[in-house]
Order: C-alpha cells, then structure tokens, then sequence
C-alpha cells in the first residue's frame, strides 16, 4: 500500500470515529440523557476540532445540564468560528444571564435586537437583561472639586454635624490602606461650615479632636452628647463578658459632666471575630445604624447595613435594612440628610464603577400590618447619584450640608482617598456621540465610550445606545480624554472639551480587517501607532482566544502586503513599582515575543516582524512609580500598539468581499 492510500485510509478511520461519537451524542441528547451525550461530543470535537455543529449540540447539551460557564465557553468557541446563529445567540446570553453576566449578555442580544422585526420571546429577554442593567438615577447635577487641605497628607470619611465637618486623617502609607470598610483613619479633625464653604481651607480652620482611641469614621448624636465609633479588636471582653478576637468592635462614649468623653461602652450583640462599623445616628438621635459583615439570615452578603433602636438605656436587637437596600456586594457608609432620606455606598447594586452612593428612603405607602417586624421598615428602591459625583473609582460618604445644595464626597479617583468638594448646579453641558462604521455607515450599538476628566481625573464609562447614538450631560468648562474601544475594530481617541460650540462628535469606528483597505491603511503608514481594541490577557504572557482571533486581520493584512514592516510595540503600567524600585520591562516584552510568536505561526514572514517591550519608558500619562493614580489611569498605559512601515500593495476589497465604498480623506 503506498502512503497516499495509508494516509487516505487512515483520515477515513479518523473521521469515521470522529462521526461515531457526534451521532451518538446526538441520540443520547434526543434521549435527554445529558451527561453522556456531552461526553461523546468532547469526544467528536477531539477528532473534528472545527466542527461546528459539535459545538452547537454540545452547547445545547450544557445549557441542559445547568452548566451554564461551559456552555458559554462553547458559544463562545462557536461565535469565534462566526458560525452562531439567531437561536446560538439566544443560548449564549441566556447562559451569561443565569451567571449575573448581565452587560456581557446584553452584548450579545443587541444584534438581535438590531431587527425590526425581532421574535417577541428575543424582546422579553432582552427587557429581562436591561431591567437586571437600569438603576434609577438622581436627577440632580452637581459640580465636584478637590477640597484642598494644607498640613494634612490624607482625608477621609466626611460627616456634617452642627455646621462642623469631620473627617478623618492618617499619614499615607504607600498602598497599605483598607480597601474595604476603610477603618485604618484614626485621627479626627473637623471644620467650621460657613455660609460658603471655601475650596482651600487654611491650616488654621482645620481642628484636631480630643476624641477616644478608634479606627475610621465617627458619629457624633444629634445632641452632641454621644459618640460612636469602631475599635479594631485584639483581644477584649464583649458586652456579656464574652471573649472577642479580631474585626472591629462598636462602641459609644458619652460626655461626663465636665464635657469630656467618658469609659466606652461596647454596644450590644457584637460578634467576635466581625467588623461593625461607620455607625450613623438617624435625625432623632434614637436609632444607629451601621454596617457589618456578620453572617445572619437576613443578612445578602458582604458588608450589610442594619438599625437598632435605642430603648432607654438599652439597644433592641438590630434589623437588616432587607434586600431593597442591601445586596450582595457591599453596602456601607451610611448618613441622613434633613429631609430623612438614608444615603450609603455600594458595590453590590448597579453602580458606574466600585463604590458608587446612592439614596433611598421609608416608603410611606407601605402597611406596617403586612409586614412582619423582622422586616423592619419598608424602603424604596435606591437611587444613584450621577456623574460627576459618582464615577469609575470608589466613591463614598456622602455628606449633605444643611442647604441641600452643597456636600462633601470622599473618593479615590486621584489614586487615594480625598474629599471632595460637591456643588449643585443646573449649568451642565449636553454632549451627543453617534458611532458609526467607517466602511459601512451603519449605527454600532453599545459602543463603550470612556470619558477622562483631565482636571480631577473623573471617569465615566458609557455606551451608545441600539441606534448608535449617546447624549450625556457634562460638566461644563472641562477637558475629557475620550475613548472608544469597541472589540474586533481599531482604538479611536480624541480630546473633547465642553465649551464646544457644536457639542456633537461623529466618531467612525474601522474594523481591523479595514487595513485591507489601501486608502484606509496610508493613514498609518510611516509609524502613526495604532490600537486594537479587546486585546487581553490572561496572564503575564498568555492571550486571551478573542485577542488570538483578532490578530488574524493582522496575519490577512500582512500576508496581502510582503513588503510592509510591522512593529509591536507593547507598554506596561506602573502599578506594581513603588518609589525606589527599578523597574524592568519584563512584562512588556515577554507580551510583545507572544504576539510576534502568533504571528509567525500563522505564517507571517519573520522578516516583516520585530517585537518591542517598552515597560514604563513611555507612559501615556503621568502614573509613575510611587505616584497615587486611579485603576483606569494604569490601565490606560498598559496597551500594545502596533506601527506600519513599507509600501502596500493590496487594492481595495481584495479580500473582504464587500468592496469599500468609503472616499478619500
């Protein structure tokens, strides 16, 4: 037998096992014997790794099982064969729905949505996902800024009692603080409110308080006569001369007869080993509430927040504020303003980016009668505040002055805590984005859309809506660093401020495979660096299966055009180097040899490639080393970019079927 005949013989038995196993999967699944029927299509897609209708029954066998991750994993493997249909894709965001992947689901369901005539079952599921999405949003507009402190390194924390705000205040420790309930301030100062609270307060108006040794926030009663407060625990005795190790316990000092702050009393039904923290009084002065992560029935998860009303001189057992308020991230920071409304901090509830405030308050409509007294009071759905005031970083502590109209934030958007200053205003600027394709013309929906404010480094993201549109309320005479990353097309930024006379950006967002495109790809010719968008990692030097399927475009662009050099030139952040470390550029480079590796695998000549890992020699901004900055303005400077040199030679459509319709620029 020759060796055609023995190679031809055995990719027959190869397709023949291959074809065996699928029809068995297929049988066992019509018998809806699940299990089984999985195990023979892994067997099939062993033998046929690109078969796509393994993949499709395998991924309907896995929704049936309840294995919801791996069945989105299998999708997924199916849409990066472009081979997911209309009811794929209805599987695939139904997968990531019963996972909370609520905004990845919604992703996936806007191009189904993009038919007029879409089934109503699609639009029942696509109402389901975007009402998991919506959050009720104050609709007031309010202006933030800095509030300059000289003398003091940090601060934290605001509260507003009696025309006084105190905050709290430490000496800043290079990324050592607590990221959680941020009780690592034990210093207290305060601050006398006038009619008009400056920006910049002077050395002199800031005032240490004599207060007892604590960690964190403090709250003083509306009567000024007691203080509660959290203690970190080492080793103390509870309430009922119980032992306690660890977490934080509450406690409240009173003011003896000569105005100084008697023996703290630890309140009652602390747990040991628990944080219990950032206690608000309510107007009254009759109830505390607080926030911990004590595990309990009606408890949601993370940190909660619950009440306990004040009998006499004892505490009645404390109430969860119920799944309305709380959630299962965690919610905590609570404050009243004068008019009863309950404001606190979260990341459990939708928010813009970690830690955003909301507000909520009782509902009065409720029956007392239909509720069991567990329950506690009825409150309404929350509320959140809007940007500026909430943004990408943790924003916390909302503290309202007595007018209603100015208040104080605490958040890290600088890359540390800060307070900051919050003014209402209606002076806001209207500003309308509408993302379309380059090649095409056509609406793109959910562009995501990335707003930098240059001044206090606040950060929204957002997206454009089904029909391609977005309009946004800004603050006005500010500078935006925009950002629109849309997966499978190129970067597009610009700079955008709003005092523009025409507020309206018409943003053309080019696919990758528009390099294909000799008009489109002169413009980067000579070394202008361009972006991909959704190029991930895994990890240090693994690529993510979307990244590796982008990169293709790249491997038709560079096959098409032999004489065109290309560079990858990866950068990395300074996140992870304090002050006086030497920073390398290991990261970066081993990430530029992975795309150059792919590259070459794929059949691109080695010598149109040349690898580059710049580390932090080129950062976008100004996060170096040992400088406070926020998450986003980190992940800013961790990119690749790549630059073309070299003469094209491909004519437009050669190989996208659709010819370009686009005119010169």
């Amino acid at each position: 037998m020759t060796i055609t005949a023995t190679l031809m013989a055995g990719m027959m038995l190869l397709n023949s096992c291959g074809s065996r196993h699928f029809w068995k999967g297929l049988r066992l699944s019509d018998k809806e014997r699940y299990t089984e029927a999985a195990a023979n299509l892994h067997r099939a897609l062993a033998k046929w790794p690109n078969d796509t209708m393994s993949y499709r029954l395998l991924g309907q066998t896995q929704f049936h099982l309840m294995d919801f991750a791996a069945a989105e994993r299998t999708y997924e493997e199916l849409g990066f064969r472009t081979a997911l249909n209309a009811d794929d894709q209805l599987n695939y965001a139904k997968c990531m729905m019963q996972q909370g992947k609520y905004a990845e689901a919604a992703d996936v369901l806007e191009w189904l949505m993009m038919d007029d005539d879409a089934p109503e079952y699609v639009r029942r599921v696509w109402d389901r996902c975007a009402s998991q999405l919506h959050v009720d949003e104050d609709e007031r507009r309010w202006q933030v800024s800095p509030l300059h402190l000289p003398g003091l390194e940090t601060a934290s924390a605001p509260r507003i009692s009696k025309n006084r705000l105190y905050f709290c205040s430490e000496p800043y420790q290079w990324s050592r603080a607590d990221q959680a309930a941020r009780l690592d301030r034990n210093e207290t100062w305060f601050i006398d409110l006038g009619n008009n609270s400056p920006h910049v307060m002077r050395a002199k108006e800031v005032t240490a308080m004599d207060l007892p040794d604590h960690d964190g926030i403090i709250s003083l009663s509306p009567d000024g006569r007691s203080i509660a407060y959290s203690k970190k625990n080492n080793r103390s005795v509870g309430w009922f001369g119980d032992p306690i190790e660890g977490g934080y316990q509450l406690l409240i000092a009173s003011r003896t007869a000569t105005g100084e702050w008697g023996e703290p009393n630890p309140f009652p039904f602390v747990e040991k080993g628990y944080v219990f923290a950032h206690p608000t009084w309510s107007p009254d002065g009759n109830r505390l509430y607080f926030a911990t992560d004590l595990p309990s029935p009606e408890a949601q998860g993370g940190m909660d927040l619950w009440v306990s009303e004040r009998n006499g001189t004892f505490w009645e057992e404390p109430l969860n504020l119920g799944p309305e308020v709380n959630s299962a991230g965690e919610d905590i920071f609570p404050a009243f303003d004068n008019n009863g409304r309950l404001y606190f901090a979260s990341n459990g509830h939708p928010t813009l980016g970690g830690l955003d405030i909301f507000w909520t308050e009782i509902d009065p409509t409720a029956k007392p009668e239909t509720r069991h007294w567990r329950d506690g009071d009825a409150w309404k759905t929350p509320v959140r505040m809007a940007f500026p005031i909430n943004s990408l970083a943790d924003d916390y502590a909302f503290a309202i002055e007595s007018d209603g109209a100015h208040s104080f934030i605490c958040s890290n958007r600088g890359g540390f805590d800060e307070i900051f200053r919050v003014e209402q205003s209606d002076d806001v600027a209207r500003f309308n984005v509408v993302a379309k394709d380059y090649a095409t013309g056509e609406s793109l929906p959910r562009v995501p859309i990335r707003w930098i404010d240059l001044k206090d480094g606040s950060a929204w993201d957002t997206r454009t809506s089904l029909d391609g549109k977005l309009s946004i309320d800004l603050p006005p005479d500010r500078g935006f660093q925009v950002t629109c990353a849309l997966p499978g097309y190129l970067v597009t930024r610009k700079f955008i401020t709003t005092d523009a006379t025409e507020p309206v950006w018409e943003v053309e967002l080019a696919k990758i495979k528009t390099l294909n495109d000799k008009r489109f790809a002169d413009r980067w010719m000579g070394g202008t660096p361009f972006e991909i968008a959704g190029l991930e990692w895994e990890s240090d030097a693994n690529m993510t299966r979307a990244s590796e399927v982008n990169l293709y475009y790249l491997v038709d662009f560079l096959k098409l055009n032999p004489e065109v050099f290309l560079e990858i030139r990866t950068h990395e952040n300074a996140s992870t180097w304090d002050l006086f470390d030497q920073p390398t550029n290991r990261k970066s480079k081993l990430r530029s040899i992975e795309i150059e590796s792919f590259l070459l695998k794929a059949g691109v000549s080695s010598k149109q490639l040349i690898s580059v890992g710049k580390g932090i020699d080129e950062l976008r901004n100004g996060c170096l080393p040992g400088t406070p900055c926020a998450l986003y303005n980190h992940e800013d400077n961790d990119r690749t970019e790549f630059r073309i040199y070299g003469l094209l030679q491909q004519t437009p459509g050669q190989i996208d079927p659709v010819p370009f319709m686009k005119s010169d620029k």
